[in-house]
């Protein structure tokens, strides 16, 4: 990854008020000299999510959520700060500075162009359907499945004329080169052509496919009449933009919806996701294909911790649902399935029943294992036998030995042996006779979801000294040279420094919402509530008082306790000897300390 220059930072915090940028997402109302609204990252019936815009900072007094415009960013799109950084860099129209490492600048320069190519492509695609003759059938199939203009223009629904060069031919002339169309996979070539190549995407129906971002790097192409020989979709390959198994589609318009329901409706193509979303569904995505990967559920993790799978009724359909199981559940995502009416996807139920039939399904969905059993019963016909039990438990054990909390296994497994009247222990010699073999890497590498950021409480002085270390140079090195006491011998609070300090070592003169930036990301809702605009005339004389206030306390604590231990009976003269010397000692350091202050800084420096 490469790194971002501190100087680039800086232009892009300063040029991105963060009272505009929170606001671009949701209404604040001014308080005093900030601003309030309802917090974004927990539920709340009274405002406590508070922006200062003197400090370019958000603190929220309920959940403890904190940090500068970087942060929130970060926060709220579920993004890193990189792309928090380039996403406001994009809106500022900043271009930023990062290493020159030549393999990386190819690397970066290559995602640029083919980022550019999809884009243009889209955007093409999207005006042949509207305005070519051509296009005439592909606009008629649009009407015939219920979508209209403005949802195609919403999700800028395309067209691919049939020619086989027709897309070559724009893209070329638009400067696009042939390795770059083969590269981003919109052009094919059979072996051996040295010379053309031609379009991937030949008279059909053209889906854009977005990363989380929003960037196109990838399409979708329906046939648009199914009695053709012809696959019902054609995808983009993998691509050095593009990895099916890690896009989800319709998620950078959903996100948020996703976050305040708390759960996704997975749907299996693009325009049942369409139709839902457009229908005020809108927690939903779709995976490239019907099975989830472990990166797909890596992903949605950061949003929910439930998804419910509405795959269509047929038997293809219903294996998919199992196929996906492995990678959701090793995620630690609680997983329901919705069973719809025979013969019907949710568009077509949607479209003839209305999203009322729809969402009747998705509120009647039951936990996977129930699900599967009840599946189970209803095909067996009324004969669920001993047999068809044991069938069921074979195929249910090995999934429940992927629940990750030791708690939910075992009272799952309890349930599930329960439902199907069989005994533990039967059900779990299943799991381990019929072990998962899917090929698919779902199984494998399971992150756990990142954790909210820490909420640290300190002292009053240790939030003085660290707030002055953050805005003053001058302080931190100062506290460089500080050994003997060590700020952390003196109140183990102060270690905090051993975290603060090091990212802004040489920096000098950023701006508050820079130097949150710059900070440990665990820290940053601790230090968001601190009062930054509250500078000393001296901030290094300040934190020096501040130090020797606590040496001062330190020393005292140490004499108390040994007056205490003077008076403990049985002591030796050479104890009691030793003892008071040692009174003597510190008394001596506590009066040097206490002397003016000219003199009583020496003892720190």
């Amino acid at each position: 990854m490469p790194r971002i220059a501190e100087e680039s930072i800086q232009k892009v915090a300063d040029a991105n008020d963060i009272v505009e940028i929170i606001g671009g997402y949701f209404p604040l109302k001014r308080a005093g000299t900030s601003y309030r609204a309802i917090c974004p990252f927990h539920k709340e019936k009274s405002p406590s999510f508070h922006v200062n815009p003197s400090r370019q900072s958000f603190h929220c007094f309920g959940c403890g959520a904190g940090g500068g415009v970087f942060r929130f960013v970060m926060d709220y799109e579920h993004v890193d700060f990189p792309s928090a950084v380039r996403k406001l860099a994009q809106r500022a129209g900043i271009v930023l500075v990062e290493d020159n490492d030549p393999k990386e600048q190819n690397r970066r320069d290559q995602r640029s162009r083919l980022l550019e190519l999809h884009r243009e492509t889209a955007a093409w695609f999207h005006t042949n359907l509207l305005r070519t003759r051509e296009a005439e059938h592909a606009r008629g199939y649009l009407k015939k499945r219920g979508l209209t203009k403005e949802v195609a223009v919403d999700w800028q629904i395309g067209y691919a004329p049939a020619g086989w060069e027709s897309l070559r031919n724009w893209a070329t002339a638009r400067g696009f080169t042939r390795e770059e169309l083969l590269l981003g996979g919109l052009l094919t070539a059979r072996e051996g052509d040295t010379q053309g190549g031609y379009d991937r995407f030949r008279d059909r129906l053209m889906f854009p496919i977005r990363n989380d971002y929003g960037e196109v790097v990838a399409f979708s192409g329906r046939i648009l009449n199914d009695s053709q020989k012809e696959a019902k979709y054609v995808n983009s390959p993998e691509t050095p933009i593009f990895s099916k198994g890690r896009v989800l589609f319709g998620l950078d318009k959903s996100k948020r919806s996703l976050i305040d329901a708390g759960s996704a409706i997975v749907l299996e193509g693009q325009i049942d996701l369409i139709s839902a979303f457009e229908h005020g569904v809108k927690n939903v995505v779709a995976p490239q294909g019907t099975a989830f990967t472990a990166e797909q559920a890596r992903l949605l993790r950061r949003f929910v911790e439930q998804v419910t799978l509405c795959f269509d009724s047929d038997t293809a359909g219903q294996n998919a649902v199992e196929r996906s199981l492995p990678a959701l559940l090793a995620a630690g995502i609680s997983v329901k399935a919705a069973r719809l009416p025979a013969g019907e996807d949710p568009d077509s139920l949607i479209r003839g029943k209305g999203v009322e039939a729809f969402q009747s399904r998705l509120a009647e969905a039951r936990d996977f294992f129930d699900h599967t059993i009840d599946r189970a019963i209803s095909e067996s016909g009324g004969n669920f036998g001993p047999r068809e039990r044991a069938a069921v438990a074979r195929r249910l054990g090995a999934f429940l030995t992927l629940l990750p909390d030791a708690a939910l296994r075992e009272t799952t497994t309890a349930h599930v042996a329960s439902t199907l009247g069989i005994s533990v222990g039967a059900l779990q010699e299943a799991a381990e006779k019929n072990p998962l073999t899917f090929a698919d890497e779902s199984t494998q590498g399971n992150q756990p979801a990142p954790g909210p950021n820490r909420v640290v409480k300190v002292s009053a002085s240790t939030e003085l000294i660290c707030r002055l270390a953050i805005l003053s140079p001058e302080v931190r090195e100062w506290l460089t040279t500080q050994s003997s006491p060590a700020p952390s011998e003196l109140d183990p609070e102060l270690e905090l420094l051993n975290e603060l300090l090091p990212p802004l070592k040489g920096v000098k003169d950023l701006s508050p919402s820079t130097l949150l930036a710059l900070i440990p990301q665990e820290l940053q809702s601790l230090v968001s509530g601190w009062e930054f605009e509250k500078m000393p005339v001296s901030p290094l004389e300040a934190v020096q008082d501040a130090l020797r206030n606590l040496h001062l306390l330190n020393l005292k604590k140490r004499q108390n306790a040994a007056a205490i231990q003077l008076r403990s009976p049985g002591l030796s003269g050479e104890v009691m000897l030793s003892i008071q010397k040692e009174i003597l000692d510190l008394q001596q350091k506590i009066n040097d300390l206490s002397a003016p202050a000219t003199s009583a800084l020496t003892s720190l420096r």
